[in-house]
């Protein structure tokens, strides 16, 4: 069973790490929109913007191949990322929400809750993996996991066209 919670914690992470590079590098105006989100939090928002990208995007490999590092990796990246978006918050500020592109969504608290569940699988995810290989999983349970992590991914991609559907 536990072999199946760590499948779908994977894809899940990939997932959502893979859409947030992949939507930002998706044009120079993207990435641009991205960094200029960072201004209220650091001075030299390019490089710390093209930092950001680069973890997500070895965050999917490293999950799939080495899933304690790539837990590792996501678990990090989400403490930074649910940190700034907590500062955010608390200074009141206006920033849009450039975490999967071109959002126009303020960041809020649904966005640390958001990040702090994340957080917390991918601390699942890490914990699961450090432990013993389980049995071999059979091919039905990994497909089953895989979906099911690839259908919680796609809410969290989604998430602001959720919350707008049922305010």
């Amino acid at each position: 069973m536990a072999g199946y919670v760590e499948i779908g914690c994977q894809v899940l992470l990939a997932a959502v790490f893979g859409w947030s590079a992949v939507s930002k590098l998706a044009s120079r105006t993207a990435f641009r929109r991205f960094a200029r989100s960072l201004e209220p939090l650091v001075r030299r928002t390019t490089p710390v913007a093209a930092a950001l990208v680069a973890g997500e995007l070895l965050t999917p490999p490293l999950t799939l191949l080495a899933p304690l590092a790539g837990f590792a990796l996501a678990s990090g990246m989400l403490a930074v990322l649910s940190a700034g978006v907590l500062t955010v918050v608390r200074r009141g500020l206006a920033v849009r929400c450039r975490c999967f592109g071109s959002g126009d969504a303020r960041l809020g608290p649904r966005h640390v809750v958001r990040n702090l569940i994340l957080l917390a699988i991918g601390v699942l995810g890490l914990l699961l993996a450090a432990l013993p290989a389980a049995s071999p999983a059979d091919a039905a349970g990994v497909a089953l996991a895989a979906v099911a992590g690839l259908a919680v991914a796609g809410l969290v991609i989604r998430f602001e066209d959720l919350v707008e559907l049922f305010a």
